[in-house]
C-alpha cells in the first residue's frame, strides 16, 4: 500500500492562499519576528525567505529522509554504515570529528552525525533497495563490466596478445611488464570516464558472460589499441557493485523520483513546485 508523505513544517503551517508569490502561509505571518532600525520582518516575510533560499530542495531532502524511515528496515546495517562514515571522517579529520564538525557549521561531532552522516547513509540504503530490487536490469542498462586493459600501438601486437593470454594470471603479468599502458579499469558502466570507443562496446563484452580475454582488438579514439580481460563475471562481492550503481548521479535520481511518486509527494503551491521540477523533472508530476 502506497504511504502518503506529509510536507514536514510546511503542512503543518499551512493556513490558506494569498497574493505573494508563494500560495504557502503560516500562522499569525504578519507578526513580526525581528526588527530594528528602520528594518522589519514578519514572520511570513522570514517563511518566505526560507522558501525562496533553501525551499525546494531541503524540502525535497526532507521527504526523502522520511520515506527512508518508512522503507528502510535494516537498522542494524543503518548503524553500522554510520559508523563507518563516523570512522572515515573522523581519520580525515585526523581524530578530531568535533572540530571536523564545527568547521562545517555544527554544534558539535554528534550533532553533525545526527544531521548529515545519518541522513546520507539512509539515503544510501534506500539507493541499495532499489538497487537490490532491479539489479540485472540496472546492470544491462548502465553495461557494467569489469575489466583489465593493456594498451598497444599497433592492430598485430593486440591480436598477438589475445592470442598468448589465455588466462588471468598471465595477462597480470603481461601488465606488469606494460606498466602504465596497462591499467585495471575495475568496474565499469556507460557513464564511466573511460575512452568512448570502450564505452560503444560494453553491451558486446556483457554478452560474453564468462570471465577471459575478449576476442577482438579494441581500436580506441587515438588509433591505440586494447586487449581486454573480462574478469569477476560470477560477481562475487555484490557490495561493490551495489556501491558503484548507488554512486552513479543518474541512478541516484532515478531512485529518488521512484520513491517520490510511491510515496504521492504532492505539492499544491505553484512557485514551489516549479522550483523541485527545476532540480528534477521526474521528482514530481
Amino acid at each position: 500500500m502506497k504511504k502518503i508523505i506529509g510536507f514536514m513544517f510546511i503542512s503543518a503551517l499551512l493556513v490558506g492562499c494569498g497574493a505573494t508569490g508563494y500560495s504557502l502561509k503560516i500562522a499569525d505571518g504578519s507578526d513580526t519576528l525581528i526588527s530594528g532600525s528602520g528594518v522589519t520582518v514578519t514572520k511570513q516575510g522570514y517563511f518566505e525567505f526560507l522558501l525562496e533560499k533553501y525551499g525546494s530542495g531541503q524540502l525535497v531532502a526532507d521527504v526523502l529522509d522520511s520515506i527512508a524511515d518508512l522503507e528502510v528496515e535494516d537498522q542494524s546495517g543503518l548503524e553500522a554504515l554510520i559508523q563507518k562514515r563516523v570512522e572515515l571522517y573522523t581519520e580525515y579529520a585526523d581524530g578530531d570529528l568535533d572540530n571536523y564538525a564545527t568547521y562545517l557549521g555544527f554544534k558539535d561531532a554528534d550533532e553533525y552525525i545526527e544531521k548529515a552522516l545519518k541522513p546520507d547513509a539512509k539515503q544510501e540504503l534506500l539507493r541499495y533497495k532499489y538497487i537490490e530490487e532491479n539489479f540485472d536490469d540496472l546492470m544491462d542498462e548502465y553495461k557494467v563490466n569489469r575489466l583489465k586493459m593493456i594498451i598497444v600501438d599497433k592492430e598485430s601486437t593486440a591480436l598477438n596478445l589475445i592470442k598468448e593470454l589465455t588466462t588471468l594470471d598471465l595477462f597480470d603479468a603481461k601488465m606488469k611488464e606494460y606498466g602504465e599502458d596497462a591499467e585495471d579499469l575495475d568496474i565499469v558502466t556507460k557513464d564511466s570516464y573511460i575512452d568512448s570507443n570502450l564505452v560503444s562496446i560494453l553491451s558486446d563484452l556483457r554478452k560474453v558472460g564468462k570471465d577471459g580475454i575478449y576476442s577482438s582488438a579494441v581500436k580506441l579514439s587515438d588509433d591505440t589499441y586494447a586487449v581486454l580481460y573480462i574478469y569477476d563475471t560470477a560477481m562475487e562481492d555484490l557490495e561493490e557493485y551495489y556501491s558503484t550503481l548507488s554512486y552513479n548521479s543518474t541512478i541516484q535520481e532515478t531512485v529518488e523520483s521512484y520513491y517520490l511518486k510511491q510515496h504521492n509527494f504532492t505539492v499544491h503551491d505553484k512557485t514551489l513546485k516549479d522550483a523541485i521540477k527545476s532540480l528534477s523533472s521526474g521528482y514530481i508530476d
